[in-house]
């Protein structure tokens, strides 16, 4: 979800949070746009949601696929199959890993996920206490006027400043918190995911993992709520494995194949909005749809780095704004829609002038966030898992070359 699309052959090192190359010498930026609209289309679902009454419009498609644009659960769900993906990908066709690299990994891990997130929770709080007016809401939905309503005590805002710990709230404080807490607890364990997945085997024993751990995940939920999520990242690794492999078979499909591939995964992200009439119950049934749900995100990620189209698109300046401003876009916009729309809305009656210019709001403060948090954030990263680095390899030369002590 978070980082920087990195090279498609990495190097055999433990790389740092930068921007690296491709063999051809070009990033797969086209999914850092394709994680800027999936930000975006959480924003829109969002803020249809604070309307009293749904537009005949949106009713029209609301249990369609045409949905995607505004489906924000599927969203989700994209995000994690990405940052399986973009985190397994520098490691994916590393014949050997560095010593310490897991603690490299979890190094920049931390300086990635937690600079935004902690001035995110810094400016809700800002935003709870001083700006938001609950009198301000009335006019909107049932649902957006109940949010903020609970009172919120210093001990939820220091467990959920942990984003690990137990019995986090987050949506009494930023509702979009909640994805970041499974992201942050699966990617401690998912070098654990990178031993398991990279190994060569044929690709039938692959297949045979990713849905033993499925089933494993789908009987370990009910204990552990991270593993709802945990095949969303199996899956992006899995595809980072194969992806040397994928991609120029997708690349060379015919117009009317990449349509239909595009038509198909189209059909899965939207399997859960599709059935919602149906009104299943049980958590293995919603388990077994979000899984459908994580395969057609999985199809738009290939096509998005497969079809020259589409990826000629995607790179152009206003989707590599979106893809670059969309980690803290996706953590402040809820915030600013609950105290800027509410402000342009009473003083112009019109939601989509309310939409807009919480929109400008709310893209403006995330790209001074990726400038001033996320990107010195990264550096430290950088720093520290070097650092780390060099403390490794200096204590295993001191083991080797330190003399046995005497009998």
């Amino acid at each position: 979800m978070l980082d920087p699309i990195p090279s498609v052959r990495p190097p055999a090192t433990a790389a740092g949070p930068s921007r690296p190359c491709t063999a051809s010498g070009s990033r797969l930026s086209e999914l850092d746009a394709l994680r800027g609209l999936a930000a975006l289309s959480v924003f829109l679902g969002h803020a249809f949601g604070m309307m009293p009454q749904t537009p005949k419009l949106l009713l029209a498609i609301q249990h369609t696929p045409l949905r995607f644009f505004y489906d924000g659960n599927a969203a989700v769900l994209l995000f994690f199959v990405l940052s399986g993906f973009v985190l397994n990908l520098r490691y994916a066709e590393a014949k050997s890993h560095t010593p310490g690299w897991a603690g490299n990994f979890i190094i920049r891990r931390v300086c990635r996920i937690y600079p935004a997130f902690l001035a995110s929770m810094g400016l809700a709080v800002f935003l709870r206490t001083c700006v938001f007016s609950p009198e301000r809401t009335h006019a909107f939905s049932v649902w957006f006027a109940a949010i903020w309503m609970e009172p919120v005590s210093w001990g939820q805002v220091a467990r959920c400043l942990t984003l690990v710990g137990p019995d986090i709230h987050a949506a009494v404080i930023n509702p979009p918190v909640w994805s970041l807490v499974f992201e942050m607890r699966i990617s401690l364990f998912f070098p654990l995911v990178i031993l398991l997945v990279n190994p060569k085997r044929r690709a039938r024993f692959d297949a045979l993992l990713v849905i033993t751990l499925c089933f494993l995940s789908m009987l370990l939920a009910p204990f552990a709520a991270s593993f709802n999520f945990f095949p969303q990242f199996v899956l992006g690794a899995m595809c980072a494995k194969y992806f040397s492999r994928i991609q120029p078979r997708l690349a060379a499909l015919s117009g009317p194949c990449k349509v239909l591939w595009l038509l198909v995964a189209l059909a899965l992200y939207g399997t859960a909005v599709t059935v919602e009439p149906l009104h299943l119950q049980g958590g293995r049934v919603t388990f077994l749809v979000t899984q459908l749900v994580s395969l057609g995100a999985t199809g738009f990620i290939l096509a998005s780095a497969s079809s020259g189209r589409i990826s000629r698109l995607l790179k152009s300046g206003v989707f590599q704004f979106l893809g670059r401003t969309s980690y803290s876009f996706y953590l402040s916009h809820f915030l600013f829609l609950l105290t800027v729309a509410p402000l342009l809305y009473l003083a112009s009656g019109s939601f989509l002038i309310a939409w807009l210019g919480t929109l400008a709001v709310a893209y403006l403060v995330s790209d001074l966030l990726f400038k001033f948090v996320e990107m010195p954030g990264m550096r430290l990263g950088s720093w520290a898992s070097g650092s780390y680095s060099r403390r490794w390899d200096s204590g295993r030369t001191g083991a080797k070359t330190r003399p046995p002590a005497a009998a």
